[in-house]
C-alpha cells in the first residue's frame, strides 16, 4: 500500500494534455479549459482526511480515518461561481430561481446586517461568489454549462473537492498549515457564531485573514473571488477555504438521502470550518434541494462520465 511519504507534491504550473474527451472542431484541452479559468488536478493518489465534523454529529457517520485515495483527473474551476456568471445563467435560460441577490450595504443600514438581501441585480457584487442557491439550482447551471462547453460538468465529490484543495499531501489549508486567523483560534468552533466573535470583530484587528472566516453574521461579507493571493492550492485553485461553503455531490450520510456534504467553510462560520478535512452539511433538516442561504455557493468540475 503506498504511505503519505511516498506522495510527493508538485506544482500544477504546466498541465499535461488531459485524456479527457472531448468534441471535435473545439480547442485543446489545454487552452480551452484554462482559458474558461479551469484548473486540471491529474489523476493518481492523495492524503485524505482524517475527517473533522463540529455540527450535526448525531447525524454524521463515524469519520474516515487519514488514508491515501487514488481519483481519475478532472477539471476544476479555478474559482467558485461569480455573481456576474450566475446572472447569465439567469438570462439564457430563464431558469426560474427561488433564491434572492444579496449585496454588501453602506452606512447606517449596514450597521443592522451589512450583507443583505436586495430586491434586484446587484452590478457591484458581479466578482463575488454567487450565494442563495440550492444543490439543485447549482446542478441547473451544471446542467447548462454542459451544454455550452460540451463536456460533462457537474459538482465534485468531496473527495475531489478535498484533493484540489489540499494537494497530494494532506496540507491543513490549500497554503500549508498557518492558522488561517490566529487571534480567533481560542474561540469555539462553532457554526453559530456568538457575541464572542461579534466583539473580535469589532474591536480586534485580524493579524492576517488566509481565508475570509470567523465574521459575525450582521457585520460581515464575503470578498470577491480571488481576493487573498495566499488563498490558493497546489493546482491553481483559489478560495477553497473560507468566502463560501461549496456543494458537493456527496451524501452526507448515506442513510440520510437528499443532504449533501459541503465543504470550504465560509465568511460567517469559525475559522476551523475552513480547514480542507472538515465536513459539514447545510442541513439536516431542509434538504439540499431547497436549501439557499447567504454563505453557500459552489463551483464546476469537468469530468468523464
Amino acid at each position: 500500500m503506498m504511505t503519505q511519504s511516498a506522495i510527493t507534491e508538485q506544482p500544477n504550473l504546466k498541465s499535461p494534455i488531459s485524456n479527457l474527451q472531448y468534441p471535435q472542431g473545439t480547442m485543446s484541452p489545454i487552452s480551452n479549459l484554462q482559458s474558461l479559468n479551469f484548473v486540471h488536478v491529474p489523476a493518481g493518489p492523495f492524503v485524505y482526511g482524517p475527517e473533522v465534523t463540529y455540527e450535526r454529529l448525531e447525524q454524521a457517520p463515524p469519520p474516515r480515518p487519514r488514508q491515501v485515495m487514488e481519483l481519475a483527473e478532472f477539471w476544476i474551476g479555478r474559482y467558485p461561481v461569480t455573481y456576474a456568471e450566475w446572472k447569465r445563467f439567469l438570462d439564457a435560460t430563464g431558469f426560474r430561481w427561488p433564491g434572492q441577490w444579496y449585496a454588501i450595504r453602506a452606512g447606517w443600514p449596514g450597521w443592522l446586517r451589512r450583507f443583505a438581501i436586495v430586491p434586484d441585480y446587484p452590478a457591484e457584487m458581479a466578482n463575488y461568489p454567487i450565494v442563495a442557491v440550492s444543490h439543485t439550482d447549482a446542478l441547473a447551471y451544471c446542467a447548462w454549462l454542459s451544454e455550452q462547453l460540451q463536456v460533462n460538468c457537474t459538482l465534485p465529490t468531496e473527495f475531489q473537492w478535498e484533493k484540489a484543495a489540499r494537494g497530494t499531501a494532506g496540507r491543513t489549508y490549500p497554503w500549508g498549515e498557518a492558522l488561517p486567523r490566529p487571534e480567533l483560534a481560542h474561540l469555539r468552533a462553532t457554526h453559530t457564531l456568538g457575541w464572542d466573535y461579534y466583539l473580535h470583530n469589532l474591536l480586534v484587528r485580524p493579524k492576517q485573514e488566509l481565508a475570509r472566516s470567523g465574521w459575525y453574521w450582521r457585520c460581515g461579507t464575503p470578498l470577491p473571488v480571488g481576493s487573498i493571493p495566499q488563498n490558493v492550492s497546489l493546482y491553481g485553485c483559489y478560495d477553497l477555504a473560507g468566502n463560501i461553503w461549496e456543494w458537493t455531490t456527496s451524501l452526507y450520510n448515506e442513510n440520510l438521502p437528499g443532504f449533501h456534504v459541503v465543504k470550504g467553510g465560509s465568511w460567517g462560520y469559525s475559522p476551523q470550518h475552513t480547514a480542507c478535512n472538515c465536513r459539514s452539511a447545510c442541513s439536516v433538516t431542509t434538504p439540499s434541494a431547497d436549501y439557499r442561504a447567504q454563505g453557500t455557493g459552489f463551483r464546476v468540475i469537468i469530468a468523464n462520465g
